[in-house]
């Protein structure tokens, strides 16, 4: 699946929140991914129904907190799930934005 992985999106990851409560994010990494668009009914992270724009391939171990860009455009991270080889190795996260 990796072999696919070759478009490039900036992931923002969360460090904590500020003074006022607000997310404090790393300066942005530029990792590898595969973006399928596309509008899917998902649960959140506080188990809302939401509408998913569609999902991210990548390697990396994103975040329900971070965020990511792609193409301009910011998404926030709303559910994601690990792909597992047979021996129970991680191989790919689909993140859904």
């Amino acid at each position: 699946m990796k072999d696919y992985f070759n478009q490039r999106v900036k992931w923002y990851k969360k460090t904590g929140n500020n003074a006022y409560g607000q997310p404090v994010y790393a300066p942005a990494v530029e990792v590898m991914c595969r973006f399928q668009g596309g509008m899917k009914l998902i649960k959140d992270k506080q188990g809302k129904e939401s509408i998913s724009q569609g999902i991210f391939y990548m390697s990396e171990k994103v975040g329900l907190d971070d965020k990511l860009e792609y193409e301009g455009k910011q998404y926030n991270v709303m559910n994601y799930s690990d792909t597992v080889d047979l021996d129970g190795v991680f191989l790919f996260r689909k993140v859904w934005v």
